[in-house]
C-alpha cells in the first residue's frame, strides 16, 4: 500500500486538494493519503520546505511526498522526483525542493513527456488521465508519476539521473570561529520564530563560552538557554532549543513574532566570547 502525503498551499475553501486525493484513489484505490499541511501561506515555498524537511524523517521509506505549493507549469520547468532518504519528493524543478533537504538526493529526475510517457507505459495508465489542464497540471502530472512511483521502481527506467539540476540549496547557517550568523525560517503557531541554527552547531562553536544571542541587528539580546517555556516569566523574550533541535526564540506567553516583528529571514546572531 502506498503511503502518499501531500503539503499544499490550498486553503479548505478551494477544490483542488479534493481532486488531487480523488484522482490518487482512482489511480492507486488502496493507497493512504496523508495531508501534512494545507495551510501554507499562498506561495510561501520556505513555511512549507521548512514543514517537510522536519517530518521526513517520521514517515517509511518508499513513502511519497507530493510538494504542492508554487503550483504552476512554466514553460522549461518540469516535475522532478528526487530520491531521498529512501523516500520520493515530488515537486517542480524549481530550485525550490532542495530547500526540504539537508544532503544531495540520491537520484534526481526531471520528469519531461519522455519521461511521462515511460511512466504511463510501466503502469498502463489509461489515456483519460493524461490529459494536462494547463491551469492545474498537478492532476494529471503528478498522480500519474505518484502511481509510478508507488510500484517501487528503479528510477533509470525513466530518465537518467541529472544531480546538476538539483541545485542543491541550503539554509544552513554561517559558521565562524567565534559567531553563527542565522535567519528566522519559520513562524510557528504560537508565532515563535524558528531559526535555522542547530544545537549541534551552537554546542561546537560555543564550546562552553558564554554567549549573546542578538537579533535584528542589536535590537534585542538574549544571554542564555531556556530549558523550557515555563521558566520564564510571562512576557520575558527567551531562546530556547526546539523538539527539532533548532534554536527558537519566543516570548513566555506571548506573541513574539508580533511583538518583534519577526518574519522569515529576520537575522538572528550569535556571538560568542574569543578564547
Amino acid at each position: 500500500m502506498a503511503i502518499i502525503t501531500l503539503i499544499t498551499d490550498w486553503q479548505n475553501r478551494d477544490y483542488y486538494s479534493g481532486m488531487i486525493k480523488g484522482r490518487l484513489l482512482r489511480l492507486m484505490p488502496d493507497a493512504n493519503i496523508v495531508e501534512i499541511n494545507q495551510h501554507i501561506e499562498p506561495f510561501h515555498i520556505l513555511q512549507a520546505s521548512f514543514i517537510l524537511r522536519q517530518v521526513l524523517c517520521e514517515y517509511p521509506d518508499g513513502t511519497i511526498h507530493l510538494f504542492l505549493v508554487n503550483q504552476g507549469h512554466q514553460p522549461g520547468i518540469w516535475p522532478v522526483v528526487a530520491k531521498y532518504r529512501n523516500q520520493y519528493i515530488v515537486g517542480w524543478d524549481d530550485g525550490i525542493l532542495p530547500l526540504s533537504m539537508d544532503t544531495d538526493p540520491g537520484y534526481y529526475l526531471r520528469v519531461d513527456h519522455a519521461a511521462l510517457d515511460i511512466m504511463d507505459r510501466e503502469t498502463g495508465i489509461a489515456e483519460l488521465f493524461r490529459s494536462i489542464e494547463p491551469t492545474f497540471p498537478e492532476l494529471s502530472m503528478f498522480t500519474r508519476i505518484a502511481k509510478f512511483l508507488s510500484s517501487n521502481p528503479e528510477l533509470e527506467i525513466a530518465g537518467p539521473n541529472s544531480p546538476d539540476s538539483s541545485r542543491f540549496n541550503t539554509w544552513q547557517p554561517v559558521i565562524r570561529k567565534d559567531q553563527i550568523d542565522g535567519q528566522v525560517v519559520f513562524i510557528d503557531s504560537y508565532r515563535n520564530a524558528i531559526t535555522n541554527i542547530p544545537r549541534t552547531e551552537f554546542i561546537r562553536i560555543g564550546a562552553g563560552r558564554t554567549f549573546e544571542i542578538t537579533i535584528k541587528s542589536n535590537r534585542y539580546k538574549i544571554y542564555g538557554i531556556s530549558n523550557t517555556y515555563l521558566e520564564s516569566d510571562p512576557g520575558e523574550l527567551l531562546a530556547i532549543f526546539n523538539s527539532a533541535g533548532l534554536l527558537e526564540i519566543a516570548i513566555a506567553q506571548g506573541n513574539a513574532a508580533e511583538l518583534l516583528g519577526f518574519e522569515p529571514g529576520t537575522p538572528i546572531k550569535i556571538r560568542f566570547d574569543e578564547q
